[in-house]
């Protein structure tokens, strides 16, 4: 597998040291949080692209926000910040673009979803995913959004109806996952883990109650050889974790995944 940090885990530190840091600890590449990039220029963004390359660490994935169900605004908002990461994410070399139907609390769940949320979240992924056929667009799955059980993340695939819309796998029934994978499999292009312990406090992700070794272990042998992303999008998420995390993850590697 190819494996990622999320730039989220330290949001007031600029890209090229995470870039930089995250090459020297062993990370395959990155996924980029948006507010890391959104404010730079072109010449900015090549520049850093260049200084991956030269860490010899790739650029997986960048991660914006979009809100597809709830107003106008936000709905327009979200459709001109696609635009604006589609154009970053071709002056990185990035070929994937993190895609969400609502983000945040206020977002829309499958179970609440009208046909008109359903609608307007269709077209606009129908719009976004045309406009950049020679990116991926994996839909991230997450509770308040249509994406958020596997049978409603097939409808929503099956709606739109593209071939570059495919899955960001992100646990969603803890105790399920392996049937989750299961169902997804065939879409999905990308894969985030985290980890957190009884009382819900995140933590390593080699440390905790969600079994992210098994996950792994299962993936691997269905013949998943694609990306995954380590995310710590709490505060507090330190370089000792970042560290430890892909060290954990190289040692599942060809020895069985210890439980």
């Amino acid at each position: 597998m190819r494996y990622c940090f999320c730039s989220i885990a330290f949001r007031g530190t600029p890209i090229e040291e995470i870039v930089t840091r995250l090459a020297k600890i062993g990370y395959d590449a990155v996924e980029i949080w948006w507010k890391h990039i959104e404010s730079r220029s072109d010449s900015e963004l090549r520049d850093l692209r260049k200084l991956a390359a030269d860490q010899g660490i790739g650029i997986e994935v960048i991660s914006p926000y979009f809100w597809l169900t709830q107003n106008r605004d936000l709905y327009d908002r979200s459709i001109e910040t696609a635009g604006l990461a589609i154009k970053a994410a071709r002056a990185l070399g990035c070929p994937k673009i993190r895609t969400f139907t609502d983000a945040g609390p206020t977002g829309i769940g499958s179970d609440v979803a009208t046909e008109e949320h359903w609608d307007h979240a269709v077209r606009a992924l129908q719009e976004i995913t045309h406009t950049a056929s020679d990116l991926l667009f994996p839909v991230e799955t997450h509770a308040n959004t249509l994406a958020d059980t596997p049978d409603s993340v097939l409808g929503l695939i099956e709606r739109v109806g593209a071939p570059n819309l495919k899955v960001l796998y992100q646990a969603m029934d803890e105790n399920s996952m392996i049937a989750e994978f299961d169902q997804l499999r065939e879409h999905i292009a990308h894969i985030h883990i985290q980890n957190h312990d009884a009382e819900g406090t995140h933590g390593p992700i080699e440390e905790g109650v969600v079994d992210i070794a098994g996950l792994l272990e299962h993936a691997r042998s269905t013949g998943y050889r694609g990306s995954l992303s380590v995310e710590y999008c709490h505060k507090g998420a330190t370089w000792d974790q970042a560290e430890s995390a892909i060290q954990w993850l190289r040692s599942l590697e060809g020895a069985g995944s210890p439980r």
